[in-house]
């Protein structure tokens, strides 16, 4: 959990090849663990789970923006997306745009962004998950509001317990 007065982000992006279907999902939280709010979002025309991992963060900071959050620790289990946005590696010539809008965001919020394992972002794995079968941009405000599947690794993360994805 982040330092008390500060906010957590978690994001992930989720791409099935055989389907083509592809979607993000995300949550934020306070330094207790309790959820400020989540969303899930699916998106058209993908190639990649990279290309959903930056729409997701993409809009996770755009979220935090609107909602006149100002400071917040991003957590993304995509190691080359994280590469990408601290500039360790280049980005792809068809991320360019996303990118620009990640780092005005990132500014504009005063974010920093790390990796975390895959098994440490179950809570934001779930509603990426969940996208697909979304077919508009939701944003929950209330735990109660979320779905079943999301309820869950919430729960277990908030109180510690570690999780095993799929």
């Amino acid at each position: 959990m982040p330092l008390p007065g500060r906010l957590k982000l978690n994001v992930d992006g989720a791409f099935k090849i055989t389907s083509g279907e592809a979607g993000g999902g995300g949550i934020l939280r306070d330094h207790e663990g309790n959820m400020c709010w989540a969303f899930t979002r699916k998106y058209y025309g993908l190639n990649s789970s990279l290309a959903a991992e930056a729409l997701a963060l993409r809009d996770g900071l755009s979220i935090c923006c609107s909602k006149g959050v100002t400071e917040v620790l991003v957590e993304t289990d995509s190691l080359n997306l994280l590469q990408i946005v601290t500039k360790q590696i280049s980005c792809p010539w068809d991320f360019a745009c996303i990118m620009q809008h990640i780092a005005a965001k990132t500014q504009l919020l005063e974010a920093e962004i790390t990796h975390t394992p895959r098994e440490a972002n179950r809570v934001a794995d779930c509603p990426a998950n969940s996208a697909a079968s979304c077919p508009h941009f939701l944003i929950w405000d209330c735990w109660a509001d979320l779905p079943t599947i999301v309820k869950e690794p919430y729960k277990f993360d908030k109180v510690g317990y570690p999780s095993i994805r799929p």
